[in-house]
């Protein structure tokens, strides 16, 4: 995969230092010298100090054969500028990191995936917080499923873990595999993950649900 990064500075490093890392070709343009030099100095990529809202630095940057493009400078209107123009290229996969929530519905209506740090950032806090492995949320935040290792209430029966009301386990994942016919004397197992529905979800209810498999937190 060849991609296109624009932007050098938190997420659009971060993500840069990541795809080199893990051996795809990729093409960085920023306008900062000093940001281009360090990050040429250290890392095997195109580094292409210009200012991407300019057709010939997207070319330069191979814009025209490029699998993906993330615009991720701080400025959600350069960002949009620079999504559009690569939809014109005809990138195939193209992504904005956009920093005012507000602006989602501007960059969605262009067509191009959405990235708000923010959001990811309190996703990552929500699940180590509550230790919770994987969530979806449903609705407006109607609804819940995630993820929980049993480390508490190995050897037990379902039917002897109590969960709060408007929670239910769904399916638990054993041996690599998803089972979802559970017995209510299914005996669980340290390392079984629990596929777990919860109506209406608020902090006290999953915290209850975790506690009953994974210990206080």
């Amino acid at each position: 995969m060849y991609a296109v990064i624009v932007g050098l500075s938190g997420v659009g490093q971060s993500l840069a230092k990541t795809l080199i890392e893990r051996g795809y070709d990729v093409a960085i343009i920023d306008k900062n010298h000093e940001r281009c030099e360090k990050f040429s100095s250290e890392y095997d990529a195109l580094v292409i100090c210009g200012d991407a809202v300019e057709k010939d630095t997207l070319r330069d940057a191979g814009i025209e054969k490029a699998d993906a493009l993330v615009a991720a400078t701080g400025d959600d209107s350069v960002n949009l500028m620079i999504v559009s123009m690569a939809k014109e290229f005809g990138a195939r996969n193209v992504v904005a990191v956009v920093r005012n929530p507000e602006h989602i519905g501007l960059f969605k209506k262009s067509g191009v995936r959405v990235i708000v740090p923010d959001e990811v950032v309190a996703e990552h806090l929500y699940q180590h917080l509550y230790r919770v492995k994987d969530f979806l949320v449903l609705g407006e935040n109607q609804a819940e499923i995630f993820v929980v290792r049993v480390e508490n209430g190995s050897g037990k029966p379902l039917k002897k873990i109590g969960i709060p009301n408007g929670s239910s386990i769904i399916g638990i994942y054993r041996d690599g595999k998803l089972n979802i016919t559970l017995p209510s004397d299914m005996i669980l197992r340290s390392g079984d993950e629990l596929l777990v529905y919860t109506i209406k979800p608020k902090p006290e209810s999953i915290r209850k649900v975790v506690e009953a498999f994974a210990g206080k937190i």
